[in-house]
């Protein structure tokens, strides 16, 4: 098993590509597209996304690993932003980990692209470098100096 792709909203599509691609490193691989109840897919869409769903705009990109990063940017419904971005404590997604080759260069394009931080930098017992983020949108995104094998080893 493997990784295939996450699925991520955010507030403006074209913002959201600019940020992932750069901070990441990602690889655009189809660029933001309309899909509606009038385009191909749309019986597939309105099934996963439900009745209340009429227009988004998505993109698709990858990282080196083919792992996809896919962006979607509601119209109708209009993207909602949450009150709470951080809601640790329901059941669910509640943060997604990049690894990233420069900590803190990673942390000072973060911010230069409009996302903020959510906690100092903190080191693991493996001594591993991680701080708790935000993309733009309120995506809680977590930095990470290692590999997961060596994060958790």
């Amino acid at each position: 098993m493997l990784v295939n792709h996450i699925g991520i909203t955010v507030g403006d599509i074209d913002a959201g590509v600019e940020f992932y691609s750069e901070l990441f490193n990602l690889r655009l691989l189809v660029a933001p597209h309309e899909a509606s109840i009038q385009t191909a897919a749309a019986d597939r869409r309105k099934d996963v996304f439900g009745e209340k769903w009429k227009h988004m705009r998505l993109a698709h990109l990858s990282d080196g690993s083919g792992v996809g990063i896919e962006l979607f940017e509601f119209v109708e419904p209009a993207v909602e932003y949450r009150d709470e971005h951080f809601e640790y404590w329901k059941a669910g997604i509640h943060h997604l980990a990049f690894t990233v080759e420069d900590l803190d260069a990673s942390i000072e394009k973060l911010i230069a692209l409009g996302g903020r931080t959510r906690s100092q930098i903190h080191i693991t017992a493996s001594g591993t470098r991680v701080r708790y983020c935000e993309d733009p949108w309120g995506t809680p995104v977590e930095l990470v100096s290692t590999s997961y094998h060596e994060l958790v080893s």
